[in-house]
């Protein structure tokens, strides 16, 4: 995580596409997070046992293809969830212009019927903010790994 994020976008609506891009983001999502909430275990000594495990999408595109893409948007969200309160708890809060600024690390899609391209690259987007919030906190805090 030396470098900010650069997750892949949506380019073509496939099905396939859809499958290998979110795949791809959310592998790299997880490595990132992981990293994250290990180095600020070791260096800062915020006490945590975060973890995200990504769980492959399968190119079934059935009902199971979809479960597991909203189970991958719950469980991501629910990690940034927790690690934003963990932060907040700790002596490292945000400060803007001398006030304290809660951490807020959200990336949520609503899985409806059909998904379009804005649609999943919203959520990218999403991702990728909260993704550029940790290697701000970690260039803040001259956390390098």
């Amino acid at each position: 995580m030396g470098e900010t994020n650069i997750l892949k976008y949506l380019e073509k609506t496939s099905p396939q596409a859809l499958i290998d891009v979110l795949n791809s983001d959310l592998e790299q999502t997880a490595n990132q997070y992981n990293s994250f909430c290990q180095l600020i275990n070791d260096r800062l000594s915020i006490k945590n046992s975060l973890h995200f495990d990504h769980q492959p999408i399968s190119s079934s595109f059935d009902r199971q293809t979809r479960l597991q893409l909203m189970a991958n948007i719950r469980n991501l969200n629910s990690v940034f969830n927790r690690l934003a309160s963990l932060l907040n708890q700790s002596a490292f809060k945000k400060v803007d212009k001398g006030l304290i600024v809660p951490y807020d690390f959200n990336a949520w899609m609503d899985v409806g019927i059909k998904l379009t391209k804005e649609q999943i690259n919203d959520y990218i987007k999403q991702v990728e903010n909260v993704l550029k919030e940790l290697f701000d906190f970690k260039t803040k805090y001259r956390l390098n790994d």
